[in-house]
């Protein structure tokens, strides 16, 4: 029979679980403030997301094209009153929002955990939750992802409730979270997949599914309506017609700007046995790699057999367990084009409480039933699960610990170097997917003519009214095997310098060679060297092509 979250029984007052509760979130609060920095500002995502809750403040509730309003116009009621010209101030409250939501979101894995276990077992999902040091690491960068999931965890709460009426709230909230983000929509498919599938048989399972889309479009159309006014799509998305290139590289280069690409024309050049192996084969073995490495310090101790008892969870509800796997499946399905691409580590956090509640099931069954040579005394019951939750706090704080905390002589030099870039360089430069450019958005938004208080959203400039098609940088992307093919393409677009780091470039390996062998490239004119500039911590270089030379080069070498 299914647990009622309402009902406590007598071996763990309500008192006592909050009291539990609110010392786990402490310990929790403690880890998330260890990887959090304060001291500096944010950039890229959290940047961009903290610029459209200040337009929003100055009544601009424009959409970007590839970013969802819901963060931002939960951010921008907390700006409003921000009085400063202090771009931290901004930074660090964006930053105590999400921690704060992260933090909050430990009581409602708590309640989801009720809906498969006991209170005690369900403090152990609360705990597995709030040690999670990947969500630890997430929650203090300013972004979507613990909103997001929030939202997620508290729809697929509804989702499960025995009575299918709480399938309403459910996909009001599926309706929220494509607001945050984009990817957001497929949950709609999957939440009726799940509802369909587990209540089939209810009372009013057809007027409430009906009730339940209907609610989810109502929900969805400011959206949809305010994105067909300004891009003529409500579901435009700027990479969408771009997905089918191949790689994440080509597919964001300026190459494909003004292109299309479909299905038919990737089938067409490279054969349907390559479609399967780039898009399908090499997105599920990103999924799964990709879990196995978040899954550490812990997860990957207690999930093999989580899966494995989660087919005899006997003291479970077969329903909700269902529901849980559904979800797994179906959403790692939904991915699995987007890991294809972008084989991105926190795109898969969403994925953690469901995983702990399947990693809860072990623990409550060596616990409660102990092994085969023994079982546990009531009081041994208590001692093995204080021991299970101290191994996971021991693993997670040393796996905290491993993370590289900010630096900030480091991030002054980063800074430094932005500023630089700023003040003495124009035009293109290709992209630099290190970290050396990380202040260069927030540079431009610090020296803002306009002042980033009184931004505006302008989505073919971000930066409050910062023209950087004007006489300042532009980083772009251009794709190509070797130095000599970025050049030789680049030449097309105007490219105008090279950054090379000492860190390694994993889009552009070759780049490496640059940056510790410049003689081979005589064509490439070095004009910055951080070294010459007395930086100690940051290793960077900047070359401008040198396209007459690069010719000459080019005849003689061939």
């Amino acid at each position: 029979m299914e647990t009622n979250i309402s009902v406590i029984t007598n071996s763990i007052s309500k008192k006592t679980i909050i009291s539990i509760l609110i010392i786990i979130a402490l310990i929790s609060i403690s880890l998330k403030l260890y990887t959090t920095d304060f001291s500096n500002p944010i950039n890229s995502d959290p940047l961009a997301y903290s610029l459209a809750a200040i337009s929003h403040t100055n009544g601009d509730f424009s959409q970007s094209s590839h970013r969802g309003i819901g963060w931002s116009l939960i951010v921008s009621p907390f700006y409003y009153f921000i009085d400063s010209n202090n771009f931290l101030i901004y930074s660090n409250t964006i930053k105590i929002i999400s921690l704060t939501i992260s933090i909050g979101t430990i009581f409602v894995v708590y309640l989801l955990g009720r809906k498969f276990f006991n209170e005690k077992y369900s403090l152990v999902v609360a705990a597995l939750f709030a040690f999670e040091p990947h969500l630890n690491y997430n929650s203090g960068f300013g972004l979507s992802e613990p909103l997001y999931h929030l939202v997620l965890i508290t729809a697929f709460y509804f989702l499960i409730n025995h009575k299918t009426k709480f399938f309403l709230p459910s996909l009001l909230l599926v309706g929220a979270a494509f607001w945050i983000r984009f990817e957001g929509i497929a949950f709609v498919i999957i939440f009726i997949i799940i509802y369909c599938i587990t209540k089939r048989n209810s009372p009013n399972f057809l007027r409430n599914l009906t009730i339940g889309i209907l609610l989810f479009l109502l929900i969805i159309a400011p959206m949809l309506y305010q994105r067909d006014i300004q891009f003529d799509d409500p579901f435009h998305f700027a990479y969408s017609q771009y997905v089918f290139t191949g790689s994440f590289e080509s597919m964001i280069s300026i190459e494909q700007k003004n292109t299309v690409t479909t299905i038919s024309d990737y089938i067409d050049n490279n054969g349907f046995s390559s479609f399967i192996q780039t898009f399908i084969l090499n997105g599920i073995f990103n999924i799964l790699s990709t879990i196995w490495t978040i899954s550490f310090p812990y997860l990957f101790i207690l999930l093999p057999f989580g899966i494995m008892f989660s087919f005899r969870a006997f003291d479970q509800n077969k329903k909700p367990v269902l529901a849980n796997w559904l979800f797994i499946i179906l959403s790692l399905g939904a991915l699995i084009l987007v890991f294809s691409l972008i084989p991105e580590k926190r795109h898969l956090y969403y994925i953690f409480p469901f995983l702990i509640i399947l990693c809860t099931i072990p623990i409550q069954r060596v616990t409660e039933y102990g092994l085969s040579t023994f079982a546990f005394s009531q009081k041994q019951k208590t001692i093995f699960l204080l021991i299970v939750l101290c191994v996971v706090l021991i693993l997670s704080v040393w796996f905290t610990l491993r993370y590289d905390v900010s630096d900030s002589l480091l991030e002054n030099e980063k800074y430094e170097f932005s500023n630089y870039v700023l003040k003495n360089l124009d035009g293109n430069s290709l992209r630099e997917f290190g970290t050396s450019l990380d202040y260069l958005h927030f540079v431009y938004v610090e020296n803002s003519p306009e002042g980033f208080y009184n931004c505006k959203v302008e989505f073919t400039n971000e930066l409050c009214g910062y023209d950087r098609n004007d006489g300042y940088l532009k980083t772009i992307t251009v794709t190509g095997n070797s130095i000599e093919e970025i050049v030789t393409k680049g030449e097309n677009y105007n490219l105008k310098y090279i950054i090379a780091n000492e860190e390694k470039n994993d889009f552009h390996g070759f780049i490496d060679d640059v940056y510790h062998d410049e003689s081979k490239y005589p064509y490439l004119k070095k004009i910055f060297d951080s070294d010459e500039f007395g930086f100690k911590k940051l290793a960077v270089k900047i070359f401008e092509i040198d396209y007459d030379e690069y010719h000459k080069f080019s005849e003689k070498t061939n």
